[in-house]
């Protein structure tokens, strides 16, 4: 429906007519339309923009006295919506991103936990091997070859390799996950 004159059109809309949001809907909508998707880069999202539009027309209590004043309405209107939409996105972003980082931070802080627990088992269970067997256990998790235990421990490198070889098999009866002994002592 057409309302071809200014003053009619108006008149409806301060009446609440729906033939005057009929109008203004078949007038503006593409354009608004065209105008949300530009900034907000979604269909579907420029439409229920361009939809807040018309609702805040239709429950607006101002009185136009012009068909441009109802025309500026319009487009202000939906320039607001799309701000608001956009603050609402970076609220939403900032969120997920910090719930994100907090799920990676608590992973991370279980892997320490687990890491902790793991290796508080070890080193109980260490304690509990002979003292020279312990000792080779104990230097090999620092780092040294078995050279190098071989020559701080004034002792020949194959008993060195047969402490290290009981070692593992008796830590690997004696901890929860046998495997980890492989792991940490190839």
């Amino acid at each position: 429906m057409r309302i071809q004159n200014e003053e009619l059109l108006l008149h409806y809309l301060a009446r609440k007519d729906n033939r005057a949001f009929r109008h203004l809907y078949g007038v503006y909508f593409v354009a608004l339309k065209s105008i949300a998707i530009r900034y907000v880069k979604d269909d579907q999202t420029a439409c229920d923009l361009v939809q807040e539009v018309f609702i805040s027309l239709l429950e607006s209590t101002h009185r136009f006295i012009s068909g441009d004043e109802v025309k500026y309405f319009l487009y202000s209107a939906l320039k607001n919506r799309c701000v608001s939409y956009f603050r609402k996105q970076q609220v939403r972003d900032r969120y997920q991103r910090e719930l994100l980082d907090t799920a990676s931070e608590m992973g991370s802080f279980w892997e320490k936990v687990l890491e902790e627990d793991v290796y508080a088992n070890l080193m109980a269970a260490i304690e509990q091997l002979p003292p020279q067997c312990r000792l080779v256990m104990q230097l090999t998790l620092e780092g040294l070859k078995i050279s190098e235990i071989a020559s701080r421990l004034r002792i020949s490198e194959d008993t060195v390799k047969e402490h290290k070889k009981n070692g593992k098999q008796k830590l690997a009866r004696m901890v929860e996950n046998p495997f980890l002994i492989s792991l940490i002592f190839p």
